[in-house]
């Protein structure tokens, strides 16, 4: 899977949910949520939700937070009492098979979801050239592992 270069969220989410063959929809959520974002999985399709009372790169963040938890695999059974009422007003309790927030996951799922949404960044903020300046070792495996992942070695 490509990262689009200039790099536009919802696009890399649509690309996202055809490499899937599975629907993903973005789902913005008011000011007042009592969380940044949020991982519905349904029979269906999948849910990401944002906070929209915050900057748009905050924004962008949390949406690539919760595809580092899609991606990762980071959907268990839990019931729709989970989530709070307001993140739901249009779906069925019937429908919903999974529901995630980010309260929800332990710590290492957290970590997990946190480095590839930072990875999957930082390799889209990269120039035209691929080079991204300088970095530790460590990110440079990290960033080789992710590398794998998305087609580009």
């Amino acid at each position: 899977m490509s990262i689009p270069t200039p790099f536009e969220p919802t696009r890399f989410v649509d690309a996202l949910a055809h490499q899937r063959g599975r629907p993903v929809e973005l789902v913005p959520m008011p000011g007042g949520a009592s969380q940044c974002g949020a991982l519905v999985a349904t029979d269906q399709a999948d849910y990401l939700f944002y906070a929209t009372s915050t900057t748009r790169l905050h924004q962008e963040h949390i949406l690539l937070h919760e595809v580092g938890h899609l991606l990762c695999g980071h959907v268990d059974d839990r019931s729709l009492a989970d989530l709070p009422a307001l993140l739901l007003p249009n779906l069925s309790t019937d429908l919903v098979r999974r529901v995630l927030g980010r309260s929800d996951y332990s710590a290492a799922q957290e970590q997990e979801a946190e480095l590839v949404a930072s990875m999957i960044a930082h390799r889209a903020r990269r120039g035209p050239t691929g080079d991204a300046g300088p970095v530790t070792p460590e990110v440079a495996d990290g960033l080789a592992r992710l590398g794998s992942i998305f087609d580009t070695g």
